[in-house]
C-alpha cells in the first residue's frame, strides 16, 4: 500500500513538509452518545467539523465552547471531556492518517508522521469561510460512501485538496496591538535583566526616543511604569530560579540584577507576598487562613486543608464582651496550629502585627474585587497552580452548562437578588462584584427591572422599595443577630410587597450568603447548584 502512495502522490501532492494523508473514513455522528458525562481518548487523526449544538467540552484540559461551523483537529492520545447535562454535538469526521516521506538513496520510504504541519495544529482550527470547507467535507462524505470509489486515488486527492484549503483559510491575523517601541524596551528588558538597566537605555532601545516620553507611551501601553515593569520580569525570573532544587536566594538575587541581597528580598516581598526563603518551601508549608471571604475553601479548591481558619472580624450584634471571648480563642487557636504561613483579607489587616508574631502574614490586594486573581495567588504560594487551573476549567464547564440550561428553563423570567440586614433593604446590581458578574454576567440570566445597571448594589429603606419586576426574589438575611429578620419583617408589611410578580407567585427563596460564596471555586459552585434547584423547585409547582 505505501509503495502504491508513493506512486500516486509523487512527485504532485506532496506538500513541503513531504506529508501526505491517508484517508481511513468520513463518518456523520452525534457525540457524546449518552447523557452521562464521559472520557475519550482520541485513538486516531480526526478532523471534526461541528454542524449542530452549542456548549462545552475539554480538550486536554482546555475549556473550548463549541459552536456550529467550528472546525477542529483532534490527534492520538487527546483527552475529550463531556460534561455531565452537557449538550449533544451533530459533526461530520475526516478519519486520515499522515504519512511522512522521506528520501533514502533516491527513493522515497513513507511513514507514519508523529506531527503534522503548522496550520494543522491540535484543538479548534479557525477559518475565515466554514462554508467551503463544509461543502469539500459533505462531498468527500457522498463520494466515501460510493462503493466504487473506496480506496480510490480520487478520495485521496480530494483529502489532500481540502487540508490545504484548511492551510489556506486561516483567518487573517489582527496587527500587534502594543506599540513596536514598546515591544522592543520589553525584549531589551528579557535580554539584559541580569543588568543594571536605566529608563535612558530603554528609550533608546526603543528607538532613541526622549526618557520622559518614552515612559509616557510605555505606561500607556502595558499599564506600568517601565521600571516596574521590568521589576516584574526581574521576580518572574527569580521565581524560575527559586523553584530549582539547590538554588541559594543571594545567587539568585545577583543572577536577576540586584547588587544587594536584602534588597531583592524587601522587593520580592513586596511584590510576590512572602519572602525568597519561604517561596522555595511552598507547597510544603502548614497554612492558616483569616478570612471573612471563605478564603479557606481556595486551599481546598486546590487540594490543601488549612491548619487553622479563623474569622476575626466582629459582626454586628456581637457584644464587645462576646468579640472579645471569641477573639481571644481564635488567636490562642491560630498560634497553637503553628503555621508557617497565614494568608489574610483585608477585613483583617489589622491584626497584621500580631499574625508576625506566629507566622508569616499574606494580605491578598483588594484594590479591586478580583476573585480569580486572590484564587491564583493563592494558588501560586502553595505551588498548586496546575491544580489551580483545572479547578477553573472545571468550573467553566459547570458555568456555561448552568447558564445554558437555566436560560432554557426560565426563558424572559427575571431574577433578583436581595440581601436585607439590620439596616437597609440591598438591591443587587449588575457590575462590580464577584456574585452579580456569575449571575449576571457569566450565567447570563436576566436581572429584574430594578437591579441598578452600573452599581454593585443600591441600598433602601422598606418603606421606599418600589414594586419589584421580577419573576424570582432570592434573600438573604444578614447579620441576624443585629435584627436582619426584623428589617425583613418590616419589608413584608409594605403596601409594595404583595404587588410583586414573585410574591404573588409564591417565588421568594430564602438563600444562603451567596455574597461571601462568590469569591471562591468552590462557593461558586454550590451557588450555581443552588439556583438550579430553586428554579427547578419552582418549575414543579
Amino acid at each position: 500500500m505505501q509503495e502504491r502512495l508513493v506512486h500516486f502522490f509523487m512527485p504532485s501532492y506532496v506538500n513541503e513538509a513531504n506529508l501526505i494523508y491517508l484517508l481511513s473514513s468520513v463518518r456523520k455522528r452525534k457525540f457524546p452518545m449518552t447523557r452521562q458525562a464521559k472520557h475519550v481518548r482520541v485513538p486516531v487523526y480526526i478532523l471534526c467539523f461541528i454542524t449542530e449544538g452549542e456548549g462545552v467540552v475539554v480538550l486536554d484540559g482546555a475549556l473550548q465552547k463549541v459552536r456550529p461551523l467550528q472546525l477542529y483537529l483532534l490527534v492520538p492520545g487527546m483527552i475529550v471531556e463531556f460534561p455531565e447535562q452537557g449538550s449533544t454535538f451533530e459533526y461530520y469526521g475526516v478519519w486520515f492518517e499522515p504519512i511522512r516521506l522521506t528520501k533514502t538513496r533516491g527513493r522515497y520510504e513513507a511513514l507514519p508522521s508523529l506531527s503534522l504541519s503548522g496550520a494543522l495544529s491540535p484543538g479548534h482550527i479557525p477559518v475565515h469561510h466554514p462554508q467551503q470547507i463544509l461543502q469539500q467535507i459533505v462531498q468527500l462524505y457522498h463520494h466515501s460512501r460510493q462503493e466504487r470509489n473506496r480506496d480510490s486515488l480520487n478520495l485521496r486527492i480530494q483529502l489532500e485538496q481540502l487540508i490545504q484549503n484548511i492551510m489556506k483559510n486561516e483567518p487573517e491575523q489582527p496587527d500587534t496591538v502594543m506599540d513596536e517601541r514598546v515591544e522592543r524596551s520589553i525584549l531589551y528588558m528579557e535580554q539584559h535583566y541580569t543588568d543594571k538597566v536605566s529608563i535612558e537605555q530603554l528609550a533608546e532601545a526603543a528607538g532613541g526616543m526622549p526618557p520622559v516620553a518614552f515612559s509616557r507611551l510605555f505606561r500607556s501601553e502595558t499599564g506600568l511604569p517601565p521600571v516596574e515593569y521590568l521589576s516584574n520580569v526581574r521576580m518572574t525570573h527569580a521565581k524560575q530560579m527559586l523553584n530549582t532544587k539547590n538554588s541559594r536566594v543571594k545567587e539568585v538575587a545577583a543572577a536577576v540584577g540586584f547588587r544587594s541581597e536584602f534588597y531583592f528580598s524587601r522587593m520580592f516581598q513586596r511584590m510576590v507576598g512572602v519572602s525568597p526563603t519561604l517561596y522555595m518551601k511552598r507547597g510544603k508549608l502548614k497554612v492558616a487562613v483569616a478570612s471573612s471571604l471563605g478564603f479557606d475553601d481556595h486551599l481546598k479548591s486546590v487540594g490543601i486543608e488549612p491548619v487553622c481558619v479563623v474569622d476575626l472580624f466582629q459582626y454586628p450584634g456581637q457584644s464587645n464582651e462576646q468579640y472579645a471571648e471569641q477573639l481571644h480563642s481564635q488567636l490562642l487557636e491560630l498560634e497553637q496550629s503553628n503555621p508557617d504561613m497565614i494568608i489574610a483579607d483585608h477585613y483583617h489587616t489589622e491584626f497584621r502585627e500580631q499574625f508576625k508574631q506566629t507566622a508569616a502574614p499574606v494580605f491578598l490586594d483588594f484594590s479591586v474585587w478580583d476573585w480569580k486573581g486572590n484564587f491564583e495567588k493563592i494558588a501560586e504560594l502553595v505551588n498548586r497552580e496546575r491544580e489551580a487551573a483545572e479547578m477553573l476549567t472545571r468550573l467553566d464547564v459547570q458555568t456555561e452548562t448552568t447558564g445554558q440550561t437555566l436560560r432554557r428553563i426560565l426563558g424572559q423570567e427575571r431574577i433578583t437578588i436581595m440581601q436585607v440586614s439590620h439596616r437597609t433593604i440591598g438591591i443587587q446590581g449588575r457590575v462590580n462584584h464577584p456574585l452579580n458578574e456569575l449571575v449576571y454576567g457569566e450565567l447570563g440570566l436576566r436581572p429584574g427591572n430594578q437591579a441598578p445597571a452600573e452599581l454593585w448594589r443600591m441600598e433602601l429603606q422598606p418603606e421606599a422599595m418600589p414594586v419589584l419586576d421580577t419573576e424570582h426574589l432570592l434573600i438573604h438575611h444578614h447579620h441576624i443577630l443585629a435584627g436582619s429578620d426584623k428589617m425583613y419583617d418590616e419589608l413584608t408589611r409594605t403596601p409594595v410587597w404583595p404587588q410583586i410578580a414573585a410574591v404573588k407567585d409564591g417565588k421568594v427563596k430564602r438563600i444562603p450568603n451567596w455574597f461571601v460564596m462568590s469569591w471562591t471555586p468552590l462557593g461558586r459552585q454550590r451557588i450555581m447548584n443552588e439556583l438550579m434547584a430553586a428554579v427547578g423547585e419552582h418549575q414543579q409547582r
